[in-house]
């Protein structure tokens, strides 16, 4: 079984001699995992940092065994944000989320496509643009809510919706409680959301 794709490199462990098992956010393929040799080579390093953009190239045996991937570096991501440490605790926090509750091997080019839009957008309104995202992750893998039925004033419905750019510390934080409240409440057999390590920073943005 063979393909390429592209994708966000989620985590990175190493496992024995010169090799590593790697989790990637891939446009067709969702989450998968693989092994990549020769991670410890100078060369390799600076395509195996967490957020990168990278080309994938996978080859396993049959479609259910643990594969092999060789990466291409597409965009190094977090490079761009060493000096501002909320941009890269946001884009660390999208990633704990998208591996602890995307499941393995389905295909979810909304979620994707959406990401993406996240990534470009974190240099402007970043924690906004978290919530929003985060706010249609969930709605995107089956976990959202009609917003019809949520007793919110329709500035947070528009913000949302992405109608309005206006918006108060306020607004963010009820968006942070709703989306606390669909992991809680609607994933209560996938994750517990006391399993997030890196989530719970986004109340010290919102506080500050």
């Amino acid at each position: 079984m063979r393909w390429s794709d592209i994708g966000y490199l989620l985590s990175i462990s190493a496992t024995k001699e010169n090799s590593s098992l790697v989790k990637i956010f891939s446009r067709n393929h969702g989450c998968i995992t693989g092994i990549v040799y020769g991670s410890s080579s100078k060369k390799k390093k600076p395509e195996l940092q967490i957020g990168n953009k990278v080309k994938i190239n996978y080859n396993s045996k049959n479609e259910d065994a643990l594969g092999y991937f060789s990466l291409e570096l597409i965009e190094n991501i977090s490079i761009k944000y060493f000096n501002d440490f909320n941009k890269l605790n946001l884009l660390i926090i999208s990633i704990e989320v998208i591996s602890k509750i995307m499941p393995e091997r389905q295909e979810y080019s909304d979620c994707f496509d959406d990401y993406e839009q996240f990534i470009k957008t974190l240099d402007g309104d970043s924690l906004k643009s978290y919530l929003i995202w985060e706010f249609n992750f969930l709605k995107n893998i089956g976990y959202g809510i009609d917003l019809n039925d949520v007793n919110f004033s329709p500035i947070i419905k528009n913000i949302l919706n992405g109608k309005s750019p206006d918006f108060t510390i306020e607004d963010l934080k009820l968006i942070f409680n709703l989306n606390s409240e669909i992991i809680s409440n609607r994933l209560v057999d996938v994750i517990n959301i006391s399993n997030f390590k890196n989530r719970p920073k986004i109340l010290n943005y919102l506080n500050e």
